[in-house]
């Protein structure tokens, strides 16, 4: 019987130095995506700002209205991914589809005016060409993350 209760105990660990493991496992994969994103992102802003060649008087007004632009701008994709992925065409009538269709529209159109709202918000911090050289910017890094993630895959 005492066989039985250290078996029992015994198993018991195992199974709470397996939970904790995982959950170790999983924390640290979160925190190297953590990781991952945060280089991403000082990779952008290396890029943005050596392409811009911002005075720190326009650093200053430039990042925060850059950031809050670039986080409306990720809600509005979050928005037409999940339209996208979340409403499959199958087994939908042509009305439903065309409705889905509509509503992506509608958001490419908030994203168009986004722009819009914000270009000018830009130009009072910097100078037409630094705008212009911004969204070059923004292709350039756009262009080589995606080049690494079809070098990863």
């Amino acid at each position: 019987m005492k066989h039985k209760v250290i078996t029992h105990q015994y198993r018991n660990l195992l199974v709470a130095m397996a939970l904790v493991l995982a959950a170790f496992s999983t924390a640290n994969a979160q925190r190297r995506s953590e990781e991952e994103i945060k280089r991403i992102q000082d990779a952008k802003v290396a890029i943005i700002t050596n392409r811009l060649s911002l005075t720190p008087e326009q650093s200053a007004g430039f990042w925060p209205v850059y950031n809050e632009f670039s986080q409306k701008r990720r809600e509005i994709h979050r928005a037409q991914r999940k339209i996208v992925n979340d409403k499959k065409a199958e087994g939908k009538t042509d009305e439903q589809v065309l409705n889905n269709l509509k509503e992506v529209q509608d958001l490419r159109q908030k994203e168009l005016d986004l722009e819009k709202e914000y270009q000018n918000r830009f130009l009072k911090v910097i100078s037409a060409a630094q705008v212009i050289e911004l969204y070059k910017a923004e292709k350039t890094f756009n262009d080589m993350l995606l080049q690494r993630l079809k070098q990863k895959n």
